[in-house]
């Protein structure tokens, strides 16, 4: 697997035969995304097609580095951190939003207040909970004042997009933004269009006339249209076809390590599973990492521990290797399991056939345990109501993506009566870890709690990680810098096309 080191990491045709000695301006780059995005309003898009997109209108006070391990400046000229729960922005200035609007603090704390009135429905609400108060101390400099220290705010703050304060119409049919791209038209199913702005305040960008997203759902039409030409990237490439992709001189595969990861979920509170961490350790002990990442991914992943990256600042290396593929511990530990189940049910959807293969080779290994694993198939909207609303299931397979400061990784997932802690994981240490770890700032105490977090999820055992996938995307050979992110986010205002 490629390192990650935040830069995309090309394969195949690499793209640089006749690069001439600099960007060149103009072209339309049309991108092939593989859904239909839930919505153009930054403040309520949960998808990451919708993260495609939206970043190219929007911009925040800061972004992440490509490789999430810190912020750098975006609207935001500098920052200061006055005492533990205070944060001083200085603005830049010169800025004008797409309808010929000023930027300046009060749009920073319109969009704050928009994104924290629940009439909003702002998917990014809770990301501001821990924020009391947002104070405009001049035109040019805004103040944040927490709660209690906050230590995720700072990578948070890239999902506060900024909206200009003297608009009135839906941001989601009206986008305002002060990006290097202006909305034009988006028709549902076919395409978004976005154009340059002419008045972008990054000086020579973007080098790009436009940008033309059309979703295009079915892999092997998105791929034909990539091979002929019709699209310039596509924003996921299927495991089994990059192999066919890297021996085309037109096309240059990118790849690197993602934040996506598969799992196997256990129902903590079904009784085969509450205060029996010793069959879920039986069942850790019997699924082969590797073999799932060389033959289901197709050598497109690498086995995991826990879900953070191995690159993540924050990322415990004592836990590697934690649970291997070892029928004969399996044994043990099921023989000491109470209660020890000859029949399990595991829930997966065919929406993610991955998971299906995953489950029937887990099916091979719990055979030779003791265990028959049946596999039950459903719809996944039906799933969804299934585990994650109502709970009703024993265990679950399935991908979770997304993530840059550790506390994404951990708080929403395992404190208790968190919403996507499907697995009905409650534990009083646990939780009072994740408290400690989202309210210190310091990185390197930081470090030290979430280390702690995963030797105990190691232990307690509420799911068991498989793999971490590679994010693989595709672009023909004529463009240029392209913005590979390890989260999958797609920033245009450098790329440009050699043609």
């Amino acid at each position: 697997m490629c390192p990650s080191t935040g830069k995309p990491a090309p394969s195949g045709g690499e793209g640089q035969e006749g690069v001439s000695a600099g960007p060149k301006t103009g072209g339309v780059l049309t991108v092939a995304l593989d859904g239909e995005i839930d919505t153009i309003d930054p403040h309520k898009s949960v998808t990451i097609v919708g993260a495609q997109v939206w970043p190219n209108i929007f911009e925040s006070l800061v972004k992440q580095t490509p490789n999430l391990d810190s912020v750098e400046p975006l609207l935001a000229e500098s920052w200061e951190q006055a005492d533990d729960v205070t944060y001083i922005f200085k603005l830049r200035q010169g800025i004008k939003f797409h309808n010929g609007k000023d930027f300046t603090a009060e749009d920073v704390k319109f969009s704050f207040d928009r994104v924290m009135d629940e009439a909003t429905g702002a998917s990014r609400r809770p990301d501001f909970l821990p924020v009391a108060s947002v104070e405009v101390i001049d035109d040019y400099t805004v103040q944040f004042v927490m709660n209690a220290p906050y230590g995720p705010f700072l990578s948070k703050l890239e999902n506060l997009a900024i909206l200009p304060s003297n608009q009135t119409t839906d941001p989601a049919q009206d986008p305002i933004g002060t990006g290097p791209f202006i909305f034009k038209e988006w028709i549902t199913g076919q395409s978004i269009t976005l154009e340059r702005n002419p008045d972008y305040w990054q000086p020579g960008l973007p080098y790009l006339d436009g940008i033309v997203y059309r979703p295009i759902v079915e892999p092997s039409t998105r791929i034909v249209e990539l091979q002929t030409g019709n699209v310039d990237v596509l924003n996921a490439v299927p495991a089994k076809d990059v192999a066919t992709l890297q021996v085309d001189p037109n096309i240059t595969v990118h790849r690197n390590a993602g934040v996506t990861r598969d799992h196997v979920g256990f129902n903590m509170e079904n009784p085969l599973f509450k205060d029996n961490p010793n069959l879920r350790k039986a069942i850790a002990w019997s699924i082969d990492r590797q073999t799932i990442a060389d033959t289901i991914l197709y050598g497109l992943a690498s086995p995991a521990q826990v879900a953070i990256p191995t690159s993540h600042w924050a990322y415990n290396p004592a836990v590697e290797g934690a649970y291997g593929f070892d029928l004969e511990k399996a044994k043990e530990f099921y023989a000491q399991a109470n209660p020890k189940p000859t029949e399990i049910t595991v829930k997966v959807s065919p929406t993610y056939p991955d998971q299906i293969k995953m489950a029937e080779l887990l099916q091979a290994a719990l055979k030779e345990v003791g265990i028959n694993l049946k596999i039950e198939q459903l719809e996944w909207s039906t799933w969804i109501d299934t585990v994650v609303v109502r709970g009703d299931y024993e265990m679950e397979i399935v991908l979770i993506s997304g993530g840059s400061d550790p506390d994404d990784f951990f708080y929403q997932w395992h404190h208790t009566g968190e919403v996507f802690n499907i697995w009905r994981y409650s534990d009083p240490e646990m939780d009072a870890l994740l408290e400690e770890g989202r309210t210190t700032v310091d990185q390197e105490k930081r470090k030290e709690i979430y280390y702690k977090i995963q030797e105990k999820l190691i232990e307690d055992v509420p799911l068991v990680h498989i793999i971490y996938r590679d994010q693989v995307m595709a672009t023909s050979a004529a463009v240029q810098n392209f913005p590979m992110r390890l989260d999958s986010v797609l920033r245009f205002n450098e790329t440009w096309l050699n043609r």
